[in-house]
Order: structure tokens, then C-alpha cells, then sequence
């Protein structure tokens, strides 16, 4: 039987594929061999797992792990060529972006799909965290464990566990207070 041209790749082509975990086509993936896919996880349709070992004659050793029980939301893109780690039990809704990377720009004569990628930098989606519909993490960022980034964040530096980020750039506005033992406004 020929697989459909929007189907994933099946299980066996990647580093790791847990038992009960599914990639809704249409999707794509590139380098599954490259990516980690943990126990129960769901992939919603439309995913782009775009994960490149080379970009303009530069290579990349890329590694995108996957934990159990995560669910991404239809039409995430999570773009790697370096490391980006998304922990066990995370949630996204639809339209996620996580990057290690960008386009370079330095050169204002060149098209940017010609320039060097920026260096990557690692990314981790702590456990249990939730993503936005439309959120965006950038290069470089750790969200900590529970941490909440709201509708159409855009992350540009560390969420703390158990916070509450909104805006762009991302801020938190609600953090959970162990000695209070209840949520309340802003940072520590």
C-alpha cells in the first residue's frame, strides 16, 4: 500500500516513537530520524517538525526530543537545528511556534533565505506547561514547569515554573506563591 504524500513517516524512521503516539497527517517532518517522540502523544494535523542537519552549506547535528503525554495542537511548527526539549504531560493549542534558530540578516544585499541561520540555542518546554493558541518561543528560552504562556505570546526570555506569561514581549502577570499557597500578581 503507497502512503499518502501528507502522511508522516512511520514510526520506525525516527530516533524514538512511544507506543500509542500519533502525528496526524497532514504533516511534515523532516529528519525524523533526528527526533524523539515519547508514549502517548498526539500531534494534531497540519504539524511541520521541521528539522534540518544542514542550512546553506552549514551542518547541524539537531535533536528534538518529545516527552510522554504531550499534546501540540493543530498547525505547530517547532523549527530545530540544535536542541529544543519539550518535557512530559505539555499541552499547546493551535498554532504554536518553537524555534532554537532564525534567519540571519546582517547582510542587507543578500535574500534572507541565502544567509546564515543565527547560532541556535536550546530550547525546553518544562513539564506540564501550556502554550497559547498562537503562542511564539524563541531562541534560547526555558519555560519552567507549569508555566502558563497565554494567547499570542511572543517569549523571548525564561518563564519561572508555575507563572503566568502574556504579551509581546511575553511578562508575567500571575505567579503561584508556595508560602501564600495561592496565585498572585506580577513576578518575585
Amino acid at each position: 500500500m503507497t502512503r499518502p504524500p501528507d502522511a508522516p513517516p512511520p514510526p520506525e524512521a525516527y530516533a524514538a516513537f512511544g507506543e500509542g503516539s500519533v502525528i496526524a497527517p497532514p504533516a511534515t517532518v523532516n529528519c525524523p530520524h533526528r527526533i524523539e517522540i515519547g508514549r502517548g502523544v498526539w500531534i494534531m494535523p497540519g504539524a511541520w517538525l521541521s528539522v534540518f542537519e544542514e542550512h546553506n552549506g552549514r551542518r547541524y547535528e539537531p535533536r528534538l526530543r518529545i516527552g510522554d503525554r504531550v499534546a501540540l495542537g493543530r498547525h505547530a511548527v517547532i523549527a530545530c537545528v540544535g536542541s529544543v526539549e519539550i518535557e512530559d504531560d505539555v499541552l499547546t493549542a493551535d498554532r504554536i511556534f518553537i524555534g532554537d534558530t532564525s534567519h540571519g540578516y546582517r547582510d542587507p544585499r543578500a535574500p534572507v533565505a541565502r544567509q546564515p541561520l543565527i547560532d541556535p540555542r536550546p530550547v525546553r518546554i518544562g513539564r506540564g506547561a501550556f502554550l497559547g493558541v498562537g503562542a511564539i518561543v524563541l531562541a534560547g528560552v526555558t519555560i519552567g514547569e507549569n508555566g502558563y504562556v497565554g494567547a499570542g505570546a511572543v517569549v523571548t526570555s525564561d518563564v519561572p515554573a508555575r507563572s503566568v506569561v502574556v504579551g509581546n514581549p511575553a511578562r508575567v502577570v500571575r505567579r503561584w506563591d508556595e508560602a501564600a499557597g495561592d496565585w498572585v500578581a506580577g513576578s518575585s
